[in-house]
């Protein structure tokens, strides 16, 4: 009995403070023997939880006390934001838009297409001397490194997939660079042409050879035109940048920081390549000769399509207000060329002509590298400015197709390149 007394009183203690264990309340009254043990006496013996009001939690329990205090400082005194790495990159899409001045260059010294050499002078009528002496020199010529800069576009879309346990970025994006038209126009007018054959213009003996060309022309001119554009989707996984640090400042406050960091990055995926060109070569018949014509044209369009897979990678120095990255891509692909030309020597009587239709497969090779800077204008919005040079390698240019050759010549010259490099200025968003 005294123990069953003593396991009630506690009960009491528990459901009313402060009330003695021989003072029960008056609804409360002892069962008999033998009852006490029965489930249904220890569900009634359960205390009911009670809620805990608004402001009796353990700050207000301990407060003042070594574990409240500073729980009160930490809910009330947050860290300044000056900057996060995770607010960097935060989103499920982001796009750039870059435009770039570019030059072309596709060979070192270019293709020297016709031009004239002699020596002349003036005579003394009263003596019959010669009393000065010139040089003609004039060339036709297709400049490699020409025409200079030209402004190109660049767009990338992409999709953020997932962020895996190393804390990298996977991502989907699409991009597209091209629009520019790479021109030459070019006129050159006879200064010796006479009624001598060897006079006026003469073809480049590298093109010619020994068929009939151009040869003997009072003027020639020309206009060369390249289009390239490419396309290209990849996965690509990047690294993010390590956690936020907190910085004590003079004044005493904790400010939040992005962490520098050095991050790096990998892409694979699939790019294509087209590259146009055409070469629209005429030439002016020499009035003065009568035993052949010189006047003509040579029309020539190249076409090369290049698809294949390609790998990369970057690497980038990190801050919270700015970064720099070095990154590039290669990648061999298949090249489907397409050769047209048409060219004719003699207008009233043509003295060679030729045609060809040809379509080619080659191996082609496209390699990119970039020096990319930024500045966070905010967390989701960056100016960024660089330097870009991407190679396509194992062409089929236009001006190496030219070859006189009568009724036409069926295989394809593809060992051109083409070198596109220049500066970069543009804006990318995350959202």
């Amino acid at each position: 009995m005294q123990l069953a007394t003593a396991g009630v009183a506690a009960t009491a203690q528990e459901s009313e403070l402060g009330v003695a264990a021989s003072e029960l309340p008056p609804a409360m009254g002892l069962p008999a023997d033998g009852a006490i043990e029965g489930p249904a006496a220890a569900d009634a013996l359960t205390p009911a939880p009670e809620p805990i009001a608004a402001g009796e939690g353990e700050l207000d329990q301990f407060d003042g006390s070594l574990l409240g205090e500073p729980m009160r400082m930490l809910a009330e005194c947050t860290p300044l934001f000056e900057s996060s790495g995770t607010w960097l990159r935060r989103g499920f899409w982001f796009g750039e838009v870059d435009y770039m001045m570019t030059n072309r260059s596709w060979d070192k010294h270019g293709v020297r297409l016709a031009g004239e050499f002699a020596i002349g002078g003036a005579t003394d009528p009263a003596t019959d001397t010669a009393i000065e002496r010139f040089v003609v020199s004039n060339t036709l010529n297709l400049e490699g490194h020409s025409p200079g800069a030209e402004g190109v576009g660049r767009v990338k879309l992409g999709r953020f997939l997932f962020r895996d346990s190393r804390n990298r970025d996977h991502f989907l994006e699409a991009a597209w660079w091209g629009g520019g038209s790479f021109e030459q126009a070019v006129a050159l007018e006879s200064g010796t042409a006479s009624a001598a054959l060897d006079s006026g213009l003469q073809v480049s003996d590298f093109l010619d050879r020994v068929n009939a060309s151009f040869d003997g022309a009072q003027a020639m001119n020309y206009f060369y035109e390249n289009q390239s554009n490419s396309a290209e989707v990849n996965y690509e996984v990047r690294q993010r940048m390590d956690r936020d640090q907190l910085v004590l400042q003079p004044s005493g406050e904790w400010v939040r920081a992005a962490t520098p960091t050095r991050t790096l990055s990998f892409l694979t995926g699939v790019r294509y390549v087209n590259l146009r060109e055409l070469l629209d070569w005429n030439s002016t018949d020499n009035e003065l000769t009568t035993t052949r014509e010189e006047g003509g044209f040579y029309h020539v369009t190249t076409e090369n399509n290049m698809l294949g897979p390609q790998i990369g990678g970057s690497v980038s120095q990190e801050t919270a207000r700015w970064s720099l990255t070095l990154s590039g891509k290669a990648g061999g692909m298949w090249n489907r060329i397409d050769l047209n030309s048409d060219f004719q020597v003699g207008e009233q009587t043509i003295r060679n002509s030729g045609r060809t239709n040809s379509e080619e497969d080659d191996l082609a090779f496209v390699g990119e590298a970039e020096l990319l800077g930024k500045w966070h204008l905010r967390p989701n919005v960056s100016l960024r400015g660089g330097f870009n040079i991407l190679l396509v390698d194992s062409i089929a240019l236009a001006p190496h197709q030219v070859n006189f050759i009568p009724g036409g010549f069926t295989a394809i010259a593809n060992s051109g390149d083409s070198v596109f490099f220049g500066g970069t200025l543009g804006v990318e968003s995350y959202w």
